[in-house]
């Protein structure tokens, strides 16, 4: 019997898998504004609204801006990650949050480039 998850924000996952993953998703819109643009790879905008079809290739071109992103980070002394948000002005984020965020996302391509399936992701 497979564990039900609880959908939060927008998600990702194998298209056609069956298997469910409990940690494949954005753990807060601020998060999920956040990131969106950081982890950009070219051609379709990740749409918050409906599913969006990452490609093999895509998948590939995501881990560079992830790992890319994630030098960023490390090099970031600071826990806490503050911006401006489109709705909410200066929000604060928790650095291990967006770190946990993207190596759930590269391990999600990782596993779409192994498997040679499309990384969906699924608006909320």
């Amino acid at each position: 019997m497979r564990a039900l998850c609880v959908k939060k924000m927008i998600n990702w996952d194998l298209m056609g898998s069956k298997e469910q993953r409990c940690n494949w998703f954005f753990p807060s819109f601020e998060i999920q504004e956040y990131l969106l643009p950081m982890i950009y790879v070219g051609g379709q905008f990740i749409d918050e609204y409906d599913d969006t079809k990452y490609e093999i290739e895509d998948c590939r071109r995501l881990r560079q801006a992830i790992l890319y992103f994630s030098d960023i980070m490390d090099a970031n002394d600071k826990e806490i990650i503050r911006y401006d948000s489109m709705h909410k002005g200066i929000v604060s984020l928790d650095k291990s949050a967006i770190v946990k965020t993207l190596k759930a996302l590269d391990a999600a391509a990782a596993e779409a480039i192994e498997k040679q399936q499309n990384l969906m992701f699924y608006g909320d």
